[in-house]
């Protein structure tokens, strides 16, 4: 399937909806292929990861194939994999089913709180076998209910895939884009982060090359981000920064989890671009892993602590259910969030160390520099503590932070000291 040219996030989320896209499948592996195509460039890489091989203190999980998989409870169909892959507990075993409701409710999901939707469970190393169900068609029915199903599955020894984009920068320094692509027929968990990081990818192709370069992954949660990792020391000691995103596509104000170090560089420069963005109200912060959980443990864990801040819109009612559908999803709130993400790489990909030329206070006025309180207030009354802070050891993203002023506003001002001959601009901050 050849994805059109004009194809926007949207369109690609909901081509990848209704996918079986779970750790390692057909549907995953034909997913990563159309988010390729949506990109359209030859530096995206196709991996593969032998099933059972080890990858850190891990495993691949096997090539997991449904032919079919049903439950019919009291006559009445309750689950069928062909209306919604999430009725099977992913990576369920083979099993014929021919019991009571009693003897298999060990073995049923639902949720009483959202009778209506189906939930997602897995078991992709702790095998196990089972159906997810509409807790309503469970209404009626009691442990008596006789029982009657089949999962026809296999587990093959094909390779779990993985997909990287990458854009080389000007320096040996690269930033990283996490996403995850195996949430079968959800859209906001995982989906709504992988089609901003496309759609960023596309745009940066297509813009003059910056001070550091761009890697996308799109691999199956967690174990493809090892997997990846464990193959790619060379490409791993160059990623000074990365992100995660997802739940990004639904209508609530942003969260920015923090990376473990909790104020680095990238810390900070999501702090200073996030309060242009309050759509829907005021942006929330959060510490490592106390706000969501997913792959950033591993590349700010152990062994590689690269600073890993994640921007999620979290939490949301539909997550891990059927309701998580493209109906959740704003294109705003998509685009919203893809914004954010590229002004936090240009400022990150723009941010020096200026360096002070000069003694004792600027005459501002002379070399054009005073700033009128009645056109910039805010900035009038910072100059002083800017005009103390061009030592050479904080940046531009520091300065604005520390002095919670927009970004754009410090750079542009501080880029007109250096027009005059005042600062240096250092790529690394200067020690005495």
């Amino acid at each position: 399937m050849k994805m059109p040219r004009d194809m926007n996030m949207l369109d690609l989320l909901n081509v990848l909806y209704p996918m079986h896209r779970t750790v390692n499948s057909d549907d995953t592996e034909r997913a990563i292929e159309l988010c390729a195509d949506y990109i359209g460039l030859p530096e995206f890489k196709h991996h593969h990861y032998p099933a059972r091989s080890n990858q850190l203190t891990w495993w691949v999980p096997e090539r997991y194939v449904v032919r079919e998989a049903w439950l019919d409870a009291g006559g009445k169909r309750i689950a069928d994999f062909r209306d919604n892959p999430l009725h099977l507990l992913s990576y369920s075993l083979p099993r014929r089913i021919d019991a009571t409701l009693g003897e298999i409710r060990d073995h049923l999901w639902s949720r009483p709180d959202r009778p209506d939707d189906i939930p997602w469970e897995f078991k992709y190393y702790e095998r196990s076998w089972g159906f997810c169900v509409r807790h309503r068609d469970l209404d009626g029915l009691d442990d008596a209910t006789p029982v009657k199903g089949i999962i026809d599955v296999s587990f093959e020894d094909k390779p779990m895939p993985a997909g990287e984009f990458y854009l080389p920068g000007e320096s040996d320094r690269d930033l990283m884009f996490l996403t995850n692509i195996c949430h079968p027929m959800q859209v906001n968990d995982s989906l709504a982060g992988l089609v901003v990081g496309t759609e960023m990818a596309r745009r940066l192709a297509h813009m003059p090359r910056g001070k550091y370069g761009f890697r996308l992954l799109i691999v199956p949660e967690t174990i493809g981000t090892i997997a990846w990792f464990a193959n790619n020391q060379d490409k791993v000691d160059r990623i000074e920064y990365a992100w995660f995103c997802e739940m990004v596509g639904h209508s609530s104000s942003f969260i920015l989890q923090h990376s473990r170090q909790g104020d680095s560089l990238i810390d900070r420069a999501f702090l200073t671009v996030l309060p242009q963005y309050r759509t829907h109200g005021e942006e929330r912060t959060g510490k490592f892993r106390y706000v969501v959980a997913s792959d950033e443990m591993i590349t700010n864990g152990p062994g590689y602590d690269i600073p890993t801040p994640s921007l999620t819109r979290w939490p949301y009612d539909e997550y891990h259910t059927s309701a998580d559908n493209p109906g959740i999803i704003d294109p705003e709130n998509l685009e919203e969030a893809l914004q954010v993400i590229l002004d936090t790489f240009a400022a990150l990909d723009r941010n020096y160390y200026p360096r002070r030329c000069f003694m004792g206070p600027v005459m501002l006025s002379r070399h054009g520099l005073w700033v009128d309180w009645r056109e910039n207030k805010p900035l009038n009354l910072k100059l002083e503590e800017l005009m103390m802070m061009l030592e050479g050891d904080a940046s531009l993203i520091d300065i604005a932070w520390t002095l919670e002023l927009p970004l754009n506003m410090v750079e542009s001002y501080v880029d007109r000291f250096h027009k005059a001959g005042l600062i240096e601009k250092h790529d690394e901050p200067m020690t005495a």
